[in-house]
Parts: C-alpha cells; sequence; structure tokens
C-alpha cells in the first residue's frame, strides 16, 4: 500500500468516525426527554439555543477574524420581537421568527458598517458601545419595553399545542437549531463564507484580486445578526419572558468564552463550548455557591493552556498519535518513497 492510498484510507476513516459520531449524538439528543426530568430538559434546551447563538457569533469571531463584545444586541432584538410582537400585536410565531430574522440581519448591517474602519480592542469598544446604546433606548422606552421590568408572561398559545409544553418545546428548539446550524454550516463552506475567511488572514491579498472586504465583513455581521436573533426568539419563549437583561454584555461576554473554550477556528467548537459552560455552571452551582470562581478557574485553564480551544486540542492529539504511529510503522519497501506526496484531506 502507497503512502498516498493509505492517506486516503485514514481519511475515510476519519470522515466515517465523524459521520458516526453525529448521527450517535443527533440519537441522544432526540432522546433527551426520555432519560431526564423537566429541569434538565429546560436546561438541554438552553444549551441547544445558546449554542446556536455561540456558532452565529462564530461567523463574525472565528471565521471573520473580528472579535465583537455586541452580540447581545442582535439575541435581545429576537427576544423583544417576541415580547411586543406577541403582547402587542398578536403575532403567530412564524411572522415573529420572520421579524427577528429581519431586523437581526439589519441590526448586524449597521454593526458591521459602522466598524469597518476599526480593528482589534478598539472593534470590542465599539461594538460594545453600538449594544449598549440599543440597552439604553429599550431601557428608557418603557411604552413599549416596559423598561427595566420587561415584558413578561409571554404565552406560548401560538405555538402549535404538542410543542408548548417542556419536552415538546424541547424537541421544537432541536429541530429550529439543527436546521439553522446546518445553514450556518452551508455559508461557510460557501464561495462566499470561505472569501470571508481569505479577509480574515489577509486583507491586503483579498483586495488585491478584487474582492471587497468591507462589504464581505458587514456581510459576515448581517448573517450572525439574523440567526443570533433566532436564538434571542428560542430564548424568550423558553423563559416567557424578555428584560433588558437580554441585552446585556454579559452574554455577548459569555459567547466570547464559549467560542475560546470550544475552538473558535471549528465549526462546532463554539457550540461545543456552550454545552460546557452551562453544564458545568447547572453541576457546580449544586455543590456550591462560589461557581463562578470555578468557571473563572475553567476560563484561565482555557486561556493558558488550550488557546486553540477543546477541539483544537483534540485535533492536535489526534495528529500527534498518528505521527508517532506513521514513525513505528514498518518501511513501505522498494519503490516506493517515503516521502511521496500525501493527500490532505480539508
Amino acid at each position: 500500500m502507497t503512502p498516498r492510498t493509505a492517506s486516503a484510507g485514514r481519511g475515510t476513516g476519519q470522515r466515517i468516525v465523524v459521520v458516526g459520531g453525529l448521527a450517535v449524538a443527533a440519537l441522544l439528543l432526540v432522546l433527551v426527554p426520555s432519560f431526564t426530568d423537566s429541569f434538565y430538559t429546560f436546561v438541554a434546551t438552553r444549551m441547544l439555543l445558546l449554542g446556536l447563538l455561540a456558532t452565529a457569533y462564530n461567523a463574525v469571531f472565528g471565521f471573520g477574524g473580528m472579535s465583537s463584545l455586541g452580540h447581545a444586541a442582535f439575541f435581545g432584538i429576537g427576544g423583544y420581537a417576541v415580547g411586543i410582537g406577541v403582547t402587542r400585536w398578536d403575532w403567530s410565531p412564524l411572522v415573529v421568527l420572520a421579524a427577528a430574522v429581519i431586523l437581526g440581519a439589519v441590526a448586524g448591517a449597521v454593526f458591521g458598517i459602522a466598524c469597518l474602519r476599526v480593528r482589534g480592542i478598539y472593534l470590542l469598544l465599539l461594538t460594545l458601545a453600538l449594544a449598549q446604546a440599543l440597552f439604553g433606548l429599550v431601557f428608557y422606552q418603557t411604552e413599549w419595553t416596559g423598561g427595566d421590568n420587561g415584558i413578561p408572561n409571554i404565552p406560548r398559545d401560538g405555538l402549535p399545542s404538542a410543542v408548548r409544553e417542556g419536552d415538546g418545546y424541547y424537541q421544537l428548539t432541536l429541530i429550529v437549531v439543527a436546521v439553522c446550524v446546518a445553514l450556518l454550516w452551508m455559508y461557510q463552506r460557501s464561495p462566499l463564507g470561505m472569501t470571508v475567511v481569505g479577509v480574515r488572514e489577509s486583507e491586503a491579498r483579498m483586495s488585491a484580486t478584487g474582492y471587497r472586504p468591507g462589504v464581505l465583513r458587514t456581510i459576515a455581521f448581517t448573517v450572525s445578526g439574523a440567526f443570533a436573533a433566532v436564538a434571542g426568539v428560542l430564548e424568550v419563549y423558553l423563559q416567557g419572558s424578555v428584560s433588558t437583561a437580554n441585552l446585556s454584555w454579559q452574554i455577548s461576554a459569555d459567547v466570547l468564552v464559549f467560542a475560546i473554550l470550544g475552538g473558535a477556528r471549528h465549526f462546532l467548537g463554539p457550540f461545543l463550548g456552550a454545552v460546557m459552560v452551562t453544564g458545568l455552571e447547572v453541576w457546580v452551582s449544586t455543590y456550591t455557591d462560589r461557581w463562578t470562581t470555578v468557571l473563572g478557574i475553567v476560563y484561565i485553564v482555557t486561556a493558558l493552556f488550550l488557546a486553540d480551544g477543546v477541539l483544537g486540542r483534540a485535533g492536535w492529539a489526534v495528529r500527534r498519535a498518528e505521527s508517532l504511529r506513521n514513525r513505528r510503522s514498518p518501511d513501505p519497501g522498494p519503490g516506493v518513497s517515503a516521502t511521496a506526496p500525501v493527500e490532505v484531506n480539508a
């Protein structure tokens, strides 16, 4: 067997393992309500919607190379679309979802345009300032938003009866999140998504080849804002209320941590980070009131030893194991070059 054939075999084996793992994970997710009580079903629902928020955020952060502390704005926009639409105008869930996506996309475009001339820490500060400006607007528009009290008692009456309660709503959230994550995956793998990655790698080279980095950055914010708003819709239907807490800057900080912890350069890294942090928060809080201290220690350890996140470290371990196995493999025999080119699977 030549090195090229062996590499192709390993690539096929890895794809089979990944597909099999995803299939098992999907099956377990569907069966969550069957082996958990109502509280843990609620927690699993929050994991899903926060995973969607983190994945949407990564369209700007990990793949776009733009740090942001303003994604709570899009999350809150989705939430207030539910609160105002349902309680003021009796909108159906589909109308609420469409309005949230449109408003989130428009807000994302505004953020993208406003941030065209800034990078690095200044981008963080500007996105934070924009989100806080929206926070202030919502806080003082008490007639529409309820101010600091928010909008309580938001009903699920518009949803089909089968998905109004805990288990049914979990299944609905799972379907919506799966569809949104699949759409984000297709976007990231599309020529448009890859050009955004190209801007992250070298803006000057992309400009030299005729692309407009400013337009691509704005598109990344627009896509991210639309899907982050969907997560906000799911959150408010789950909680039954919306307030200025949905626009809090801590939410933006949380999704940044999710992305870093899971691995921002990996598509599912932020989703994994959201699941890990949410699960760790629930688990630790059952033993101590100082669970925030434990989470802080986890963040510090991640920053020091897992610079590429959990998935990045896992990938490094797999590559290291393969390298050691290849070194111990027997000589391929005469007529076969040990330095023959090896195909790399993207």
